[in-house]
């Protein structure tokens, strides 16, 4: 299952996965609320095990498979990161700026 949602809540039944895909900028953050859950992420060694109230953060672009231990339930952010909206309104305010003028510039056409 692939989590095409920015905010969910999502029960597990014993030995189900979940994959859930991080793209570039953005912060996956995954909380388990009930039972537990086995974090997997691509090319990490280190495999993370979560339980009731704890919390996992995805803060680049990767894949993470979640695997219930036992029967889970859990609820999942997805957001843009800081860095990521920074660059946006840098380019959207240079775009303002170099847009055309709708009311021409002062002094033209006289």
């Amino acid at each position: 299952m692939y989590l095409v949602s920015n905010d969910m809540t999502a029960t597990l039944p014993a030995r189900s996965s979940l994959r859930l895909v991080a793209g570039p900028g953005e912060q996956v953050a995954v909380r388990c609320t009930a039972g537990e859950l086995w974090l997997i992420r691509d090319g990490d060694p280190k495999d993370t095990a979560l339980t009731a109230s704890e919390c996992f953060t995805l803060s680049d672009a990767g894949h993470v498979e979640l695997y219930a231990i036992t029967a889970a339930s859990l609820h999942v952010t997805r957001r843009k990161s800081v860095a990521h909206h920074a660059r946006g309104a840098w380019r959207h305010r240079l775009w303002r700026w170099l847009a055309p003028r709708r009311h021409g510039y002062p002094g033209a056409g006289r």
